[in-house]
Order: C-alpha cells, then structure tokens, then sequence
C-alpha cells in the first residue's frame, strides 16, 4: 500500500513538473509571436507614414506653386514686375520658407520612423527576453519537480517502504 502511496506521489510530482515545463515553453512562444506581431505592426505604421508623408508634401509643393503663381499674378495685375527687385525677393523668400517647412516635415517623418524601427527592434529583443525567461521557469520546474522525486525516494527509502 505504501508502495502505491508513493507511486501515486512520484507520479502527480513528475506530471506537475512537466506540466509546469509545457506551460512555460507555451508562455515563451506567446511572447515571440507576440513581439513579432508588434513589431510588424510598428513597421507597417512606419511604412505607411513614410507614404503619407510624401504624398502631403507632394500635395503641399502643388499647393505652394498655385500660390507662387498666384502672387506673381497679383503683382502682374497690380502693374509690378515680379521678375526684378523686391516683388522677385518676396517670391524667393516665400519659396524658400514653403520648402523650408516641407524639408522640415520630411526630416520629423523620417524621425518617428526610425523611432517605430527601434520600437519594433526593441520589442523583439523584450520579447525573446521574456520567452528565455519562461523557458528557464520551466526548466527549473523540472529540476525542482526531479529535486521533489528525489527526496520522496530517499525518505520512502529511509522509512523502509521498499524493504
């Protein structure tokens, strides 16, 4: 009977402890699915940004030319000769601040892309982190559930239940 008692014991700590194994080797391929996913989504979020971006500032360039060509216009309507003095200087100017912004917004573009680029890099790199660390959980599961089967043999032993 003392026998089968133990039996029974080894067995539900053996199963335990792989269990516990089982259950941190799924955790681990949770969490590199998971940093996978969202690094493809942090990198899909900077492709489409990228996107966006040069269609606004190919959106804004347009709008900037009818307002340079409007301006020249006026100037044309009002008797002034936007090709020469300060009309000329004022149309340089305005182009110049117009472009200004849009290298402006490309530079702030390329800059939370990279920042995404990192993040997605980053989460891998949390992600494999924590699966190592859920691997090692279940690692010492066994050897602490291998710890348990020991010490139940040696005190059954001890306590003469093989003899």
């Amino acid at each position: 009977m003392a026998i089968a008692a133990f039996a029974v014991s080894a067995a539900m700590t053996a199963y335990s402890a792989y269990e516990q194994n089982q259950s941190a080797k799924n955790a681990a391929a949770v969490d590199e699915a998971t940093a996978r996913y969202n690094a493809r989504a942090d990198l899909a979020m900077s492709a489409q940004l990228d996107l966006d971006t040069q269609q606004n500032i190919r959106t804004e360039r347009q709008e900037n030319a009818v307002y340079l060509s409007r301006q020249a216009a006026s100037y044309a309507a009002a008797g002034v000769l936007a090709t020469t003095g300060s009309p000329l200087h004022a149309q340089i100017t305005n182009a110049g601040r117009m472009e200004q912004r849009i290298q402006q917004e490309w530079v702030n573009s390329n800059q939370k892309q990279q920042e995404m680029a990192s993040r997605a890099k980053i989460g891998i790199l949390e992600g494999n982190a924590q699966a190592q660390a859920d691997r090692a959980q279940g690692t010492i599961a066994l050897i602490n559930g291998g710890a348990k089967l020991a010490s139940m043999a040696f005190s059954a032993y001890e306590g003469g239940t093989f003899s």
